[in-house]
């Protein structure tokens, strides 16, 4: 039994997952609920630029002045406003923007985001994406300086043959950072598949290559006290933590595809029972809470930078 998670993260930052809908083009047996059904279109864009004033500049005023924003979807390369809107954040706010992508777009479109990304997460689902094509944006993000990665989903149904993609990778052009990503389903992993997902990384980036261009903080995670790896809580299945005091809405907020403000869980934030949402034209007016811890009401945790955020057993 652990009793408590803490980690670097600094007071002055506010991490933002933030999904923008869940159009996609996949449809990966193992992705998990509301992720690509199509049934939340994108947001209005100008009540989005609204609505992210009045957000980013309360949290300012409560102490926050980095914003660290990671957009998901669906995939969130199919909006079309996806450029135009960190553009936007870029000039008025002091933010690094990151992304999780399947890496389906087409080169041209890459090269654009390119200029804007401080880093990108690919994540390479076997029976979908196209290997070479998958490769060659890893690639060119490396070359344009962004810290890009790529989580190979270890599928238990086909483990083999996403081995061989990583083996694959491996031969690539440059060196990116390439993971074993643990698939969270009622499909069993073997012992020895087990041993290799712990391992979390099939190869590291260039180091030195990462040293000149990462302006992130490298994480450190701690459970009870004792450093472990990022993935260690999820793997070893210690997510369980109804009933703990947790740090969301204070370090870390999720918008969802229907725009409430939440846990990637649906755990509300701020003492509330219920969540303001990101999406009303009255959001800028109604948003005004008071900033304060949650006490986690939800069976588990499956999503891994929220099962890190510090927490304790009270």
């Amino acid at each position: 039994m652990i009793t408590q998670v803490t980690n670097n993260i600094n007071n002055d930052t506010l991490m933002i997952d933030m999904s923008i809908g869940n159009i996609c083009n996949y449809q990966c047996w193992y992705c998990f609920k509301g992720a690509h059904e199509g049934n939340h279109k994108w947001f209005n864009y100008d009540i989005l630029i609204k609505n992210t004033d009045r957000l980013l500049n309360w949290y300012k005023n409560q102490g926050k002045t980095k914003f660290d924003i990671h957009f998901v979807g669906g995939e969130p390369t199919h909006w079309p406003k996806l450029l135009d809107y960190i553009k936007y954040l870029k000039d008025n706010y002091n933010c690094l923007i990151s992304m999780t992508s399947n890496g389906s777009k087409k080169l041209d479109l890459w090269n654009k985001f390119a200029k804007y990304f401080d880093k990108i997460h690919l994540s390479y689902h076997y029976r979908q994406a196209n290997l070479q094509s998958f490769i060659n944006v890893a690639d060119l993000l490396y070359k344009n300086k962004v810290i890009v990665s790529a989580s190979v989903m270890m599928d238990p149904l086909d483990w083999d043959k996403c081995i061989l993609a990583i083996e694959k990778m491996k031969k690539s052009k440059y060196r990116w950072t390439i993971r074993y990503s643990e698939i969270l389903s009622n499909k069993e992993y073997t012992e020895k598949q087990k041993i290799i997902l712990k391992k979390h990384k099939a190869r590291s980036a260039n180091p030195l290559w990462f040293f000149i261009n990462n302006k992130y903080k490298s994480t450190k995670i701690y459970v009870d006290k004792k450093r472990v790896p990022d993935n260690y809580i999820l793997v070893n299945k210690l997510n369980k933590f109804k009933g703990w005091k947790c740090n969301l809405g204070l370090d870390w907020i999720h918008i969802s595809p229907n725009g409430e403000l939440s846990g990637t869980c649906g755990q509300h934030l701020f003492g509330k029972d219920k969540n303001y949402n990101f999406r009303q034209k009255t959001f800028y007016k109604k948003f005004n809470p008071t900033l304060q811890p949650v006490v986690c009401t939800q069976c588990e945790c499956n999503c891994m930078p929220e099962t890190n955020i510090t927490k304790c057993l009270v």
